[in-house]
């Protein structure tokens, strides 16, 4: 065998060996993450059931009995929720019109908010909605500039993504109803966005696994209070992500405890939804 044969083939095998070893170190981090969340937040719901930790509220002091997440959990379900209703109806006609009248200052203008607002630090928004919502309209910390936030941050992701799910669908689609003397708004809301459907379903679902996961929002407007069932948009309220911030800081074996096993049902959450965005995305369908 030549020796510049030889040559090539052990750094191409050096080179595959490299890239496997980087690939490898990238993923035992996370792996590591997940090994801790899992075992963790396993013996935490183990030593007070299932059920119990879902519903009752915490005990962060009582060793003998943590309690649950469940004003946090409801207060989370209450915040997404508001977010996504709200959110949704504003990304939807954004993404109309980012995708469909891409020509105009306008639409282009649009894309460019979304896009820069995708990159803002979610910190800064939650500190923005304090300014206006929690400082100066409510005067305290309240569910409601924590929906705000949460909308602030998930609009522009689900905007994004409807607009890539129309302008997915083919162009002939387009022309073809224009040909049968159909307004560009019915072409649009009759037959491009039917056909987008999954498309802006998993924007939306990506929206809500954004917001069920969001911490940085929550600490400057919705106060952070589990004693109770909180659903009031007006009163103080919690979230997961927000309880798990934290109890994992209080010098409290039960408080942590709660924390682990916070994070392990906040991310079985987060990995459901996002494998059910998967799937649709691999079932897209045009037409």
């Amino acid at each position: 065998m030549p020796r510049s044969l030889r040559a090539r083939k052990l750094e191409n095998a050096v080179g595959l060996a490299v890239i496997v070893a980087l690939a490898i170190a990238s993923v035992l981090p996370l792996i590591h993450i997940l090994y801790m969340v899992i075992v963790r937040g396993v013996e935490a719901i183990a030593r007070i059931g299932l059920y119990r930790f879902l519903t009752e509220p915490p005990h962060p002091f009582d060793p003998q009995n943590p309690g649950g997440i469940g004003p946090a959990l409801v207060g989370s379900l209450e915040l997404s929720g508001l977010a996504i209703a709200v959110a949704t109806l504003i990304a939807l006609p954004a993404s109309v019109l980012i995708a469909e009248f891409r020509g105009s200052r306008i639409s282009r203008g649009t894309l460019l908010l979304a896009l820069t607002l995708v990159e803002f630090p979610t910190i800064l928004v939650g500190l923005t909605v304090y300014a206006v919502l929690v400082d100066h309209v409510v005067g305290g910390y309240n569910m409601l500039a924590g929906a705000v936030a949460l909308t602030l941050v998930i609009l522009p992701y689900m905007a994004v993504q409807a607009s890539e799910a129309l302008r997915g669908v083919p162009e002939g689609v387009r022309e073809a109803a224009y040909s049968l003397g159909a307004t560009r708004l019915k072409t649009v809301y009759a037959l491009i966005a039917p056909a987008a459907r999954r498309g802006i379903l998993v924007g939306i679902l990506i929206g809500l696994a954004r917001a069920a996961g969001e911490t940085a929002p929550l600490l400057f407007t919705v106060g952070g209070a589990y004693e109770g069932y909180h659903l009031c948009l007006y009163k103080v309220g919690g979230a997961v992500p927000l309880m798990i911030y934290q109890f994992i800081q209080m010098p409290y074996k039960p408080a942590q405890d709660l924390a682990w096993g916070a994070a392990l049902v906040l991310m079985t959450i987060i990995v459901g939804v996002m494998l059910l965005a998967r799937l649709l995305v691999k079932e897209v369908k045009i037409l």
